[in-house]
């Protein structure tokens, strides 16, 4: 009796510590030289309301997405390489619809923490006329990933980030408070995953030098605030981003500049004036599948 007590004792402390979740590290650890492959397709609808008008704008993007990293720093701070190829995109402003297809492949650089929050974005995107891309609280626009914790985790663990991130140009910044969850594992083509969800909320303030500088967006102003929600799977032993969707909303106020008439003295130059305000509301989503 006494031996079928302990037998029954070790089976239940066995059972117990079997069940438990074993906390483990959630992070990027990118090498040099490596190079992933996505499908990339994102969606937005857009309103601008100007001097009375509403103009509703619908986008759509579908591209093949190459990943090359170039350098990982000694804080896991990795200096990627993006391409997108392939390119379709298609439009649909004032019920008129194009779509372009051929379109050249288009690469940006960009340096992304172990966490998943980007540091810098270098380079021509295909979003460079849409400051707002600059922003949204997911990198690039077409590279994202929730935010990861700096300590071990387990499955049903929460945790909490607010961090500023500075546009392209230099002339504004993001302040986004991010709420994360490590919702479940899963499988995903045979590697198994760690599925984390990031909810923030992002206040943008840009304002950049006035249109007769070198500033690409010379003389605009943008104020507002977004949402995104972002759920990413993550390779648990290659600590990197399997896949990933985004939905976002944004709210946001524009001011650009318009030419005054040209002065009648060469030696004056032409200054720009703010005009405006110009507001766009709208949702997105974004989508990084595996090739």
């Amino acid at each position: 009796m006494k031996r079928l007590a302990l037998l029954a004792a070790f089976f239940v402390a066995a059972c117990g510590s079997f069940g438990v979740a074993q906390p483990h590290a959630l992070s990027l650890a990118y090498k040099a030289g490596d190079t992933y492959k996505y499908k990339f397709h994102a969606t937005s609808k857009q309103t601008a309301n100007m001097t009375g008008m509403s103009v509703p704008i619908q986008l759509e993007t579908s591209a093949n997405e190459t990943v090359t990293v170039k350098s990982v720093d000694s804080s896991g701070t990795a200096d990627l390489t993006i391409t997108l190829s392939d390119l379709t995109l298609k439009s649909v402003t004032g019920g008129i619809t194009n779509t372009t297809t051929g379109m050249p492949s288009n690469s940006v650089d960009v340096k992304i923490k172990a966490d998943g929050t980007v540091v810098s974005v270098d380079g021509n995107s295909i979003t460079a006329g849409s400051p707002l891309a600059a922003f949204g609280g997911i990198g690039a626009g077409f590279f994202f990933a929730a935010v990861l914790p700096d300590n071990p985790v387990k499955v049903g663990d929460s945790w909490s980030k607010t961090y500023d991130q500075n546009d392209p140009h230099g002339f504004g910044t993001v302040h986004i408070t991010s709420t994360s969850k490590y919702l479940r594992d899963e499988t995903v083509n045979n590697v198994t995953t760690a599925v984390v969800e990031t909810k923030s909320d992002g206040k943008i303030d840009f304002t950049s030098p006035a249109a007769n500088t070198s500033s690409p967006v010379g003389g605009l102003s943008m104020n507002g605030t977004f949402t995104t929600d972002v759920t990413t799977w993550i390779d648990t032993s290659g600590h990197r981003i399997v896949k990933s969707h985004s939905t976002a909303h944004d709210d946001v106020t524009l001011n650009f500049p318009t030419m005054s008439p040209p002065s009648t003295d060469k030696t004056t130059p032409t200054t720009p004036i703010m005009q405006g305000p110009i507001t766009a509301t709208g949702d997105s989503t974004s989508d990084l599948t595996p090739a």
